[in-house]
């Protein structure tokens, strides 16, 4: 139940975020937040942003995420390729439905590579962990983690598909793995049939929304 205030201050806050997406709209012709924007929207705030401008605007990845992006464009240039070689001037514009992504805090929030087109996908959800293989192997390995041991990669690489989707860039960059060895390590889980690999875009369907 919401109070007088909380209701006022819940308007308060649409009409100040109306405000702040028409002043970056007419600044630059697409939608741009910045971190503390970001961190004080709820996925309420970007559900109401994606129905009122997204049908007509695109959105600017937040700048952890373009840090990320720019690194990939030196680790693997031909996916950097893949993904903007139809935004020449590199703005790296994305549909506003991805804001979900980066609200309430997500300072780590990610654009996912998941539809790649002329390279491999590295991108994996819990669906592909093979069930019967892969359930005794990742509850030891967050065992191990909760009691302070180290990981393997290839360790690490499976307990965070377990937890949700990820990609094998992001998961390289931000643990600071060199993405050989990333790679290397979701061959050999394959090879121990722990999970499965879909490196084609018209396959992955089976593992996550396209529409």
């Amino acid at each position: 139940m919401f109070d007088g205030t909380a209701t006022e201050q819940t308007t308060s806050m649409s009409n100040e975020l109306e405000s702040i997406c028409k002043a970056s709209i007419k600044s630059c012709g697409y939608l741009e937040f910045d971190a503390a924007t970001l961190a004080s929207m709820t996925p309420e705030d970007a559900a109401q942003v994606y129905a009122a401008f997204g049908s007509r605007y695109l959105l600017k990845l937040p700048s952890h995420e373009i840090a990320f992006q720019e690194w990939l464009r030196i680790a693997d240039p031909a996916v950097w390729k893949d993904l903007w070689e139809d935004q020449p001037d590199t703005a790296y514009l994305v549909s506003v439905l991805f804001l979900q992504d980066f609200v309430g805090g997500k300072q780590s929030g990610a654009f996912l590579i998941c539809d790649l087109q002329t390279t491999d996908n590295y991108y994996f959800t819990p669906d592909m962990l093979l069930e019967k293989e892969s359930t005794d192997f990742v509850e030891a390995v967050r065992e191990r983690f909760l009691a302070g041991g180290n990981m393997t990669v290839e360790q690490a690489i499976t307990v965070e598909m377990s937890a949700g989707p990820m990609d094998i860039w992001h998961f390289a960059y931000l643990r600071n793995v060199e993405l050989d060895r990333a790679k290397k390590a979701v061959a050999s889980l394959v090879e121990d049939r722990i999970i499965v690999h879909v490196p084609k875009a018209e396959h992955l369907s089976s593992f996550f929304d396209v529409g």
